[in-house]
């Protein structure tokens, strides 16, 4: 690739991300960027948001590259250890918005495609801002992956021209699986018994996540709407739990941001007519959601304190600094956006100790609230629920201490007395 063709000092670069993350084309970046340093030339200053990395194509990128990334989920938090990066808090229903609006500048879009028999181009595996980047993109350079599969709806569009195209021939991000421990198939349990047939499912990234829809294999006729779809997800339809038959919006259709997971998934998606990738103005928004009746939003927090605040971002290393694993993606939106449903739910899902036995249930967040209070509805842990929805102070309360552990329960309620929350 001749960089110094497409690229201006100063530019910001837009990266398609997760399972369409354009590895290649970062490596190529990398490689010509530190050339161009040992042969001391002036290094050229460039701006990427990468979004949710999965590689680590990035870190060999020179300092003179400003990164952004959206938290620390894949490779983000092993970026953040190997170099600086800028962590944006947008939450996710907005990503597409920031560039259709020009509120975020974009000169160059490097995405990564995929390409049908035909010769038509798609957009692979993840939609995201890609196409609203490219769009204000003053060059599109692209990366056509032979392994990458056309999910139904996300067709590259005609009127977009690829000033550069790279052909590549390399697996899609995989998404790695945990034995589930005691703990999370005791949380799994409590979420499957809320779960209703017919309902449509949301479901956030994460260990956690993974074990709970293993538990709904005996449900019957749901349907999917998320931000993502997963082994976890096609597992259910083939145990013909999910069949999207009483979805009142797509009916017939998983409708998902990004597909991401093993080689399997993403061989079954290709040109598949049960999945349509969209935009995230359509799978994160408000105003669709709440047409879909039964919508239930599954998801999981880092820590939840005794009024539903959640933080599903960082951890409290032992030097007092936030160190970000998680980040805020879709969270904020689907769990609002369940409310406006009818008969939608959300449930945030968490065990009530850590692995080193620390305290998730608390009297106070100790890192950045992703979630507030004010948006809370169910609360998980292998204790059971807590239904903070229309419920006052004294009543959260009581229902978050129900479900801490007990070896917890009487600090918390010491903390919630001297709070004057009970």
């Amino acid at each position: 690739m001749d960089w110094a063709r497409w690229l201006r000092a100063g530019d910001h670069l837009v990266c398609s991300h997760m399972s369409s993350e354009p590895v290649a084309l970062l490596q190529s970046l990398a490689q010509s960027l530190t050339e161009s340093l040992a042969s001391s030339a002036r290094p050229l200053p460039l701006h990427l948001m990468l979004g949710v990395p999965f590689s680590d194509a990035a870190q060999a990128l020179p300092s003179s590259c400003e990164i952004t990334v959206y938290g620390g989920m894949g490779s983000a938090a092993r970026l953040a250890q190997a170099r600086p990066v800028h962590l944006s808090p947008l939450r996710y229903g907005l990503c597409a918005h920031v560039y259709q609006q020009g509120l975020w500048p974009v000169d160059v879009a490097l995405v990564s495609l995929a390409r049908n028999a035909d010769g038509d181009l798609y957009l692979g595996a993840s939609h995201g801002p890609a196409l609203a980047a490219a769009r204000r993109a003053r060059h599109v350079i692209a990366e056509v992956n032979a392994q990458a599969p056309c999910v139904v709806g996300a067709r590259w569009p005609d009127d977009i021209e690829l000033a550069a195209v790279l052909e590549v021939d390399h697996a899609p991000a995989p998404l790695s699986k945990s034995a589930p421990s005691e703990v999370e198939q005791a949380i799994a349990g409590h979420v499957a018994a809320l779960v209703p047939d017919g309902a449509c499912l949301q479901v956030g990234i994460g260990a956690l996540p993974s074990v709970m829809l293993a538990a709904l294999s005996s449900h019957r006729h749901l349907g999917v709407h998320s931000g993502m779809y997963t082994d976890d997800l096609q597992a259910l339809v083939d145990a013909g739990a999910v069949d999207h038959s009483r979805k009142t919006r797509d009916p017939g259709v998983a409708v998902v941001g990004c597909v991401l997971g093993s080689p399997s998934l993403y061989r079954s998606v290709n040109q598949h007519p049960g999945i349509c990738l969209r935009s995230p103005d359509v799978t994160h928004d408000a105003a669709v959601i709440a047409g879909i009746d039964d919508f239930f939003s599954l998801n999981s927090a880092i820590e939840v304190d005794l009024l539903g605040n959640v933080n599903a971002e960082a951890v409290l290393g032992q030097d007092g600094r936030w160190r970000h694993v998680g980040g805020v993606g879709g969270l904020p939106d689907f769990v609002r956006a369940a409310q406006c449903a009818n008969r939608g739910q959300s449930v945030m899902a968490l065990p009530s100790r850590s692995a080193a036995q620390q305290p998730r249930i608390v009297a106070r967040l100790s890192g950045p609230c992703t979630v507030a209070a004010s948006d809370a509805d169910m609360i998980c842990t292998e204790y059971g629920v807590a239904r903070l929805r229309h419920a006052s102070l004294d009543q959260r309360v009581r229902g978050m201490l129900a479900i801490a552990h007990p070896q917890d329960r009487n600090a918390l309620a010491k903390a919630a007395h001297g709070l004057g929350l009970v």
